[in-house]
């Protein structure tokens, strides 16, 4: 005698769904192993650091530039003090370093002055005070190196696209920032899983990928213009995704050898519940239980495309906008603005230079670069520039006068213009004049 229909239905019914129920079992099961064997979380601030100079430059003692015969000497008072102070050419630079180092950087030589070293200011000029030494030294301009800023102003994004894919983005905040003193030249990252990649400055964002969840130990090698390196660590740890997350994942990576597998019974029997009531209300009833986190994940992915979708237009229809102004127009944060950017990088939607006074500028992918670059000058820069077309021949000390601005503010911005052939400076003896230069077209912001 044949079995009963109703029977055979409700007996492939629970076949199927134990067969469904399984898989997500096992996802959860693995899931308990992931969680057991990952690392211990480790103390973040828990970091190493050195500092170093590139070989190629020409090493100096300090004291060396305290003995030098032919540097000026004069006698002042500071701080209440009699102080021998020894005045450096006037193209030296004085470099603030990180852990509060400081270096002398000339033309030819440099040397990173002993621990403990510090600036002040006498006439409102800048005095280098060394430990131990009654000699002082006076330098023309102090500027600061990045080094320190790069791995302190960071942001670190994880994802995870698939299973046993973890995915973390670096965002350089120091890299965005326009004017600085120093530019940087590139980076090292050690990722702490074996792999390390070198990176131009022109990366703000850098992605990587790891296989396991755990803390790992990044290496940051990174090295300013000036020929400064400064190898930093610090721990990270990648966040395991979560049993009901892993569980997902894990069925949509395995939902090929499963559907194989049940081909015959399993879906068969699901897709006969299916048509009965009780067994409707179960299947969706299983479903229900993901509905929350994948809800969660289309929002945020529609909420993040329409900010890079924003992002995108604005600089389709404005080629050649710079990070700020960016900032100022979409208003964003500054992170979101760097993440986006990376990734609409990254994926040869827009392409990125270095422009006129340390820029950044963004066109779309398929525009040229134009062939010569834009000089966007701050509003000082153009005020120093009127005032040399006005009366040639001006001194930084007349122009700080006039402009009311320190004599290292004046001398700084002076040396960015000289550098964009925008001034020229003139020594006569011991005096030096300024003079613009003429162009052909006035650059502005």
């Amino acid at each position: 005698m044949p079995p009963d229909r109703g029977v055979l239905l409700r007996a492939m019914n629970r076949f199927g769904l134990f067969v469904l129920a399984a898989a997500i079992v096992f996802g959860v099961c693995f899931d308990t192993m992931v969680v057991v064997s990952s690392a211990e979380p480790v103390d973040l601030n828990m970091t190493a650091a050195s500092l170093q100079l590139s070989s190629e430059l020409v090493k100096t003692d300090y004291s060396e530039f305290v003995s030098d015969p032919s540097f000026n000497t004069s006698t002042i008072i500071l701080n209440g003090a009699l102080k021998n102070m020894v005045q450096l050419p006037a193209e030296s630079l004085v470099v603030r370093l990180p852990d509060d180092r400081l270096a002398v950087k000339s033309s030819e030589e440099t040397s990173i002055l002993p621990e403990g070293s510090t600036v002040v200011y006498y006439d409102e000029k800048p005095v280098i005070r060394i430990p131990l030494q009654s000699d002082v030294l006076g330098v023309s301009a102090v500027v600061e190196s990045p080094l320190q800023n790069f791995t302190m102003n960071t942001n670190f994004i994880q994802s995870i696209p698939e299973l046993g894919v973890y995915q973390v983005q670096v965002v350089f905040f120091e890299l965005a920032r326009e004017h600085l003193d120093v530019p940087l030249e590139g980076y090292t990252i050690d990722w702490g899983d074996g792999s390390v990649e070198t990176y131009s400055a022109e990366k703000i964002a850098v992605a990587h990928e790891y296989s396991n969840s755990g803390t790992y130990r990044l290496v940051f090698n990174v090295s300013d213009a000036l020929g400064f390196t400064y190898v930093t660590s610090q721990y990270y740890s990648v966040v395991y995704e979560g049993n009901l997350a892993h569980s997902a994942l894990w069925v949509n990576k395995n939902k090929g050898p499963i559907t194989a597998l049940s081909l015959s019974f399993g879906l068969l029997a699901v897709g006969l519940a299916v048509f009965t009531e009780t067994g409707r209300y179960r299947v969706l009833v299983l479903f229900t239980l993901l509905l929350p986190f994948y809800s969660r994940i289309q929002k945020e992915d529609v909420l993040d495309q329409f900010v890079r979708g924003q992002i995108y237009g604005f600089i389709k229809t404005n080629p050649g906008v710079h990070y700020n102004q960016i900032l100022r127009k979409v208003g964003v944060k500054n992170g979101t603005l760097s993440y986006h950017l990376g990734v609409l990088e990254k994926t040869e939607l827009i392409q990125s230079r270095r422009e006129g006074l340390k820029y950044r500028v963004f066109y779309p992918t398929g525009m040229n670069f134009p062939k010569s670059e834009r000089f966007r000058l701050t509003a000082l820069q153009i005020q120093i520039i009127d005032l040399l077309k006005d009366k040639p021949g001006m001194t930084q000390k007349e122009l700080a006068r006039l402009l009311d601005q320190k004599p290292q503010t004046i001398n700084y911005n002076m040396k960015v213009l000289d550098q964009a052939k925008l001034v020229s400076v003139v020594k006569k003896g011991r005096q030096t004049t300024c003079f613009a230069v003429e162009q052909s077209a006035t650059p502005g912001e």
